[in-house]
């Protein structure tokens, strides 16, 4: 292997000497020699690989002496667009709030919309009343904002003043009186229909009398005159026992008794008939009496409460009462669980006469602005609550309407979360329902559990949606839900990262100052700033950005006041923030350890020293879901005549991601505009991973899987002290990658541990070099010459570093000069071609 040879200056005039006699063998003594001395590419200066934030800029000694941050900082976009749907009131205007988490996208939209809020103030209260006519369909009553509870306040006083005051009435002597008149003419009456009867019964020998049944009641009997006394039949029976009367006499008394029943029965109809028309007549004289009480009272709550599905509620409650006036008799006055005469308590009728409010904005001074957190379909929608009555069945009625959060936010504004409202089909189904129409009839979430189904009048709802989601979550949305669009037609992307302007540094240090304000942190000195704004720079991954994740820098700072307390400082530093930020990676590293571990012992095998033919490093990424690191991977490439093009073994093994397979697809085009133009392309090569197990994906490795095929092909080493990273495109431009930080951190603590000797260092795209935010130690390693960062545009920029030969400019008959990197590559597949050529005649 090439990595055995041992290069030195006398070796190296030999192969000049016999260069003609052993071309191969002192190609790769000159590969190796230049390797050691790469000239085409100069290293990324020390002084690119990391911003540092000048803490002088900064004139405060510690953060108290700032005004807090209280605006909103970095979201420009997204806040003109919640302004624009918040201000427009027109069916649709909804808005989808596009955001990663901890953007402070809640505290944005809660203070573009408080000002908002303030200037919308034709807001209704809502309540449901009982519907006399269909009591399964409770009315419903709008109110201007404060009426509501006015109305039901009124109203209960009504009633409250109608039981004294009716009952009051009915114990009057004059009430009595005219009632006692009543009484005694309709007594007359029946006691006229009884003589008549008795007359006319009396020449057969029969006269009534009344008897007691065993349950209390009373009625008429017929009884025979013996000697001049009333008898029953059974003592009539008797009387016959004892020989006191002739059993002829009997018979004929029992079919006189037969007879007359039938008439008595008659009467006994007649006198029923009279004392219903005596009830009657007692109820229209305190319906008479009470009614004048009754309208006298309703007419007042109508000259309060002029609308007009208000007046026709009225006019039915004061007709409903007037019917049912015995409620107000001295016997049900104060006796709110007595039974009434249909079985009912007094309270479960009182109850109709009641307002059941379930939104009540008296105290309103804005437009509300609700957030709710947990949007079941209950407490969205709201429902209607059931109970058992004491015989067990289940009974519902208009007192047990609930609101949910779209009536409480009604004229306003409300908050949900996407993931929480797509979690349950029915909620998002009634809410598109409520969107498009503006439409919300309440009904419990489970409507098949029996009792009395009740059916509220539906309610117009005028309510501003602002849902919460992603961005996946969004296009989702809009492609596959038909309505989406129609119901939010306001997209606001919130961003993660602003320009790094020199204002936007003054404003972290005062975002600082509020959050130490608000939760009694430790404040900071300019250091610790400047450290935290370097930390939030890095996490933009762009020198020329910075993150406003605030969630997160809210963390770090609470964790480096944390340290500074525990060293008992008053505020704290760039030392706390760097040790809160050790710490933090400390506590969430036991993946990157156990790997590097395993990279030391040689269970993975990667090679930080040495070339060989056909494998690379290439720079992964690894994402624990708590924490990202990088860790080089060793790329493999066999290469051989045949026509099978490129064959991806992760993609086989079905261990890659379509993104990794569009960068591996890439790289057939490129050799054809490289090394296709004089012939077809006839070889097969595999490309691999080795020692992965799990899933990859992206295109991060192309540059480097490239560097392999090309390196099998020439059959020219590859030094392995350097380390490859980025996306290549069919015509060998080299393209930007993320991560780039953590892999080249990865890449160099593995060196660094193995021991630097001036050869390591990393090839990166030329665009990630605004992207660099490496740490100190590897900055000091570069400043000594012990690592370096080299930077390029196009592949062949990298060839030099990676093989110390020259890559070569194709020539106008597309080959390439001898003696270069591309020449051999193009040779060795002008031999494949004849290979397959040759071997296609045998067959």
């Amino acid at each position: 292997m090439v990595k055995e040879f041992v290069a030195d200056a006398t070796t190296l005039s030999i192969a000049v000497e016999f260069q003609g006699l052993f071309p191969n063998f002192c190609r790769q003594l000159y590969c190796v020699e230049t390797l050691m001395n790469p000239q085409h590419i100069t290293p990324v200066p020390v002084e690119q690989l990391r911003w540092r934030c000048d803490e002088r800029i900064f004139s405060f000694r510690t953060t108290k002496e700032l005004v807090p941050l209280r605006g909103i900082v970095g979201q420009h976009r997204a806040i003109e667009a919640i302004k624009l749907g918040a201000a427009i009131e027109s069916r649709g205007f909804n808005i989808f709030v596009m955001s990663l988490l901890g953007t402070g996208r809640l505290t944005t939209i809660k203070q573009v919309l408080e000002p908002i809020a303030q200037q919308r103030r034709d807001l209704v209260d809502i309540a449901y009343v009982h519907n006399f006519s269909n009591p399964t369909m409770p009315r419903l009553l709008i109110f201007r904002a404060g009426r509501a509870r006015l109305f039901a306040k009124a109203l209960a006083e009504t009633i409250t003043f109608l039981r004294g005051r009716i009952a009051a009435l009915f114990r009057e002597e004059s009430f009595q009186r005219s009632r006692s008149a009543i009484t005694q003419r309709f007594r007359s009456r029946e006691t006229a229909l009884v003589e008549q009867f008795n007359r006319r019964i009396a020449p057969q020998g029969f006269t009534l009398g009344q008897v007691t049944d065993p349950d209390g009641t009373s009625r008429y009997e017929l009884f025979a005159l013996v000697r001049g006394k009333p008898a029953s039949l059974d003592e009539v029976a008797q009387l016959v026992s004892e020989g006191k009367l002739s059993e002829r006499r009997a018979q004929r008394i029992v079919r006189t008794y037969l007879k007359l029943r039938e008439e008595l029965i008659n009467m006994s109809y007649e006198g029923l008939e009279m004392q219903r028309a005596l009830e009657q007549a007692l109820l229209e004289h305190a319906r008479k009496a009470a009614g004048i009480i009754i309208a006298a009272a309703f007419d007042d709550l109508r000259a309060r409460f002029r609308d007009e599905p208000v007046q026709q509620y009225l006019a039915e409650c004061e007709q409903d009462l007037i019917e049912n006036v015995e409620i107000f008799s001295p016997q049900y006055a104060t006796a709110s669980e007595a039974e009434l005469p249909d079985g009912r308590t007094v309270a479960d009728k009182l109850k109709e006469y009641t307002v059941n409010i379930i939104v009540d904005n008296s105290q309103a001074l804005s437009a509300p602005i609700i957030i709710e957190t947990y949007p079941t379909y209950t407490n969205l929608f709201g429902t209607i609550e059931r109970r058992y009555d004491r015989n067990g069945v289940v009974q519902s009625d208009f007192t047990m309407i609930r609101a949910g959060a779209i009536l409480r936010a009604n004229g306003g504004y409300l908050i949900v979360n996407a993931s929480d409202i797509l979690s349950d089909a029915h909620v998002w189904q009634t809410l598109k329902r409520v969107l498009l129409y503006g439409k919300l009839e309440i009904q419990p979430s489970d409507s098949t559990s029996g009792g009395l189904a009740l059916k509220p009048e539906i309610i117009d709802v005028n309510v501003k949606v602002i849902m919460l989601g992603d961005y996946q979550t969004y296009a989702t949305l809009a492609a596959y839900e038909e309505d989406f669009t129609k119901m939010f037609k306001i997209a606001a992307e919130f961003d993660y990262e602003t320009d790094r302007s020199e204002k936007m540094l003054h404003n972290y240090a005062r975002f600082v100052a509020r959050l130490c304000e608000e939760e009694n942190v430790l404040h900071a000195r300019p250091s610790g700033v400047a450290a935290l704004i370097e930390w939030a720079v890095e996490r933009a991954e762009d020198k020329n950005k910075i993150t406003i994740n605030f969630s997160d820098v809210s963390d770090v700072i609470r964790e480096a006041s944390f340290v500074a307390r525990q060293r008992r400082m008053k505020y704290f530093d760039r030392s706390c923030v760097e040790e809160a930020l050790r710490l933090r990676r400390r506590r969430t590293e036991l993946q990157d350890v156990k790997i590097k571990s395993q990279i030391f012992q040689g269970t993975l095998m990667i090679d930080t020293r040495g070339a060989r033919i056909g494998q690379i490093n290439g720079l992964t990424v690894y994402s624990t879901g708590l924490v990202s690191f990088g860790k080089p991977a060793r790329i493999t490439a066999s290469t051989g005549a045949g026509n099978a093009g490129i064959i991806d073994i992760e993609y086989e093994a079905s261990l890659s991601g379509r993104i990794h397979r569009k960068g591996m697809l890439t790289i057939p085009g490129l050799l054809r505009e490289y090394f296709g133009q004089r012939r077809p392309l006839a070889m097969s090569a595999s490309v691999c991973f080795e020692q992965n197990y799990g899933e990859i994906d992206g295109d991060s490795a192309s540059l480097a899987e490239l560097y392999a095929i090309l390196s099998s092909l020439a059959r020219i080493p590859i030094v392995q002290s350097i380390a490859v990273t980025g996306s290549i495109n069919q015509k060998g431009d080299v393209q930007p990658v993320g991560g780039v930080n953590e892999k080249i951190i990865g890449f160099f603590e593995i060196c660094q541990q193995q021991g630097l000797d001036g050869s390591h260092g990393v090839i990166i795209p030329q665009q990630n070099v605004a992207d660099l935010m490496l740490p100190e130690s590897l900055i000091a390693a570069a400043e000594e010459g012990k690592f370096h960062v080299w930077a390029i545009r196009h592949f062949t920029e990298g060839i030099p570093l990676l093989t110390g030969m020259d890559a070569g400019t194709m020539l106008p008959d597309f080959t390439y000069p001898p003696g270069t990197f591309m020449h051999a590559v193009d040779k060795r597949l002008e031999e494949l071609a004849i290979i397959a050529r040759d071997y296609a005649r045998t067959l």
